[in-house]
């Protein structure tokens, strides 16, 4: 029957004056089901699963416990046909994208059916369902699991309060509970002549950032209570919703899919004496945090980013997070936000990239970049070295060009470099003029004279990566200074010598595709003899470069 969820559902929408921001935002959707009252006479009425729907939609719509965006809700016998339901899920889930959220509730009856070669199979009953004929007019419990995995938003949560045990009627340990499920005559019989309970059903593949909650295991009854106007277990997860302060298990604010299971759990088991245990399944390898209830801005902080990665190259990989296995490609990895490492290792355990990176809430990263940007690469830059400083052995600027390796040694947090610079120019320039006197004595003036002069350094330098684009720290250069004039008699003159050069570093790299843009400032101590002396320039370097990652 839902089938039709597959091809779609075509709806009116218009495409003038959209807000694209609004179009791209991550949105929280709901569609909550509840059905009292069936075609089929065998099935009896049930007197809280309407309720049950329009009270977790009411839940879900308040801004201070679910806030979720839009919300569906089908509680009349004309709007819970199989039909319509899947209509519904279709027009609900239509533009639905990555980032978004997706909860279905359904209250009902349910049953089961038994079969030598199909095995226990469950089934959701709509309003229009047989109870004989469950195959042809039920939605198959497994085909929601798949519907609901194959929606393309980000967290997914599936949520049954129904039961298939077949145990319909009145509680007899307490006349005024009714249990949500019912069995054809054929499929009673033939449980009734095996020996124990019926083998468990299939069920669809868990994806990850998928949650299931059913109200109770497959030979037990879900129960709903008068006294507490909805069924039971319904009843106490809306409580975990709606109280925060006491379902908040790790104090944050906020109230997960598993912490409201949690407590709805536990006190579902006490309230019904043990007859009714609720179940959840969601994957065990890096769960993200599905939140139910609290402050949307608490929760938009809290929000995972998430790794994924669409390189075939990348199948199979493993997913380390600050040294702790967090997955494998190309499941998608869900990831705290803030700084981590991010390690990814190729199936023989051989790193194929350590990175250091901050993660927003909500953000996506992929690992293929990942891959790119950590990976070493070329930076070629130009700019101006202005000096100052005693002495004249440089000229007060010049051009400069640096070719620089970036992380060759790919640390997390640190970035490191080889580099290669060279700064020269060539016009006048005040050099002292040393006039030696017939009477022995020395005088000496400044003159400006036509002059070459330069550096040309090798160097090393290390820092700290303060964000994904921004890193400060030093350099370490060994340079040779260089200068070249004619003297007044035509004859060339030259000098120079080798000196550590020593200054702080900050540079600024924005990604673009696989190269980056940089922008980076040095301030270098360049010390030289001159005249027989030590002394010092200081030299501020401004230069612009395009990088490649290979």
């Amino acid at each position: 029957m839902l089938g039709l969820i597959a091809a779609g559902y075509a709806a009116g929408l218009g495409a003038a004056d959209l807000d694209l921001g609004a179009v791209y935002a991550p949105r929280r959707v709901a569609v909550a089901i509840g059905i009292d009252d069936y075609d089929d006479p065998a099935l009896e009425p049930l007197r809280f699963a309407a309720k049950d729907a329009e009270d977790m939609a009411a839940a879900l719509r308040r801004p201070g416990i679910g806030g979720f965006d839009r919300v569906w809700v089908l509680t009349d016998p004309e709007d819970t046909t199989a039909e319509h339901i899947a209509e519904t899920l279709a027009l609900a889930t239509a533009d639905l994208q990555r980032d978004d959220t997706f909860l279905l509730y359904l209250s009902g009856h349910g049953t089961l059916t038994l079969d030598v070669i199909e095995g226990t199979r469950l089934w959701f009953l709509p309003s229009d369902g047989s109870l004989s004929g469950a195959r042809e007019t039920g939605i198959a419990v497994s085909e929601l699991e798949r519907w609901v995995a194959e929606v393309p938003a980000r967290r997914r949560v599936l949520v049954m309060d129904t039961c298939f045990n077949g145990r319909g009627g009145t509680d007899p340990e307490d006349g005024r509970r009714r249990a949500r499920s019912l069995l054809d005559a054929d499929t009673a019989s033939l449980l009734g002549s095996l020996r124990g309970e019926a083998p468990p059903p299939s069920h669809w593949e868990l994806t990850e950032s998928e949650v299931r909650l059913y109200a109770a295991r497959e030979h037990q009854p879900a129960l709903e209570a008068p006294e507490l106007q909805n069924g039971v277990y319904t009843h106490f997860l809306l409580q975990a919703m709606e109280r925060p302060g006491d379902s908040d298990l790790n104090g944050d604010g906020l109230v997960d899919v598993a912490e409201a299971h949690s407590w709805a759990w536990d006190h579902t088991v006490t309230y019904t004496g043990g007859m009714q245990t609720p179940q959840v399944t969601y994957s065990s390898v890096g769960p993200e945090p599905i939140y139910l209830s609290g402050d949307p801005r608490a929760r938009s902080r809290a929000e995972r980013a998430l790794l994924a990665a669409t390189d075939a190259l990348l199948d199979g990989a493993r997913v380390l997070v600050d040294g702790v296995p967090r997955g494998v490609l190309p499941e998608v990895v869900p990831i705290e936000p803030g700084r981590r490492t991010v390690e990814v290792q190729d199936s023989r355990g051989r790193t194929l990239v350590r990175q250091g990176i901050r993660l927003a809430a909500g953000e996506t990263v992929m690992a293929d970049d990942l891959l790119h940007m950590g990976a070493p690469g070329l930076e070629l830059s130009a700019g101006a070295a202005l000096r100052s400083g005693p002495g004249a052995a440089l000229h007060p600027s010049s051009p400069e060009l640096e070719l620089t390796w970036l992380d060759p040694l790919r640390f997390p947090w640190l970035a490191a470099d080889l580099h290669l610079r060279s700064a020269a120019w060539r016009g006048p320039l005040g050099v002292e003029h040393i006039q030696h006197n017939s009477d022995g004595s020395t005088t000496t003036e400044r003159i400006e004279r036509d002059v070459s002069s330069g550096v040309i350094a090798a160097g090393a330098g290390l820092g700290w990566r303060a964000t994904d684009t921004l890193s400060a720290g030093a350099v370490l250069d060994v340079a040779r200074l260089w200068q070249q004039l004619d003297d007044y008699d035509g004859v060339e003159h030259s000098a120079g010598s080798f000196a550590p050069v020593l200054g702080p570093r900050l540079a600024l790299r924005l990604p673009v595709g696989r190269r980056h843009l940089s922008l980076r400032y040095d301030f270098r101590a360049v010390p030289y003899r001159y005249g027989g002396e030590w002394t010092a320039q200081y030299e501020h370097g401004l230069a612009l470069g395009l990088g490649t990652r290979r």
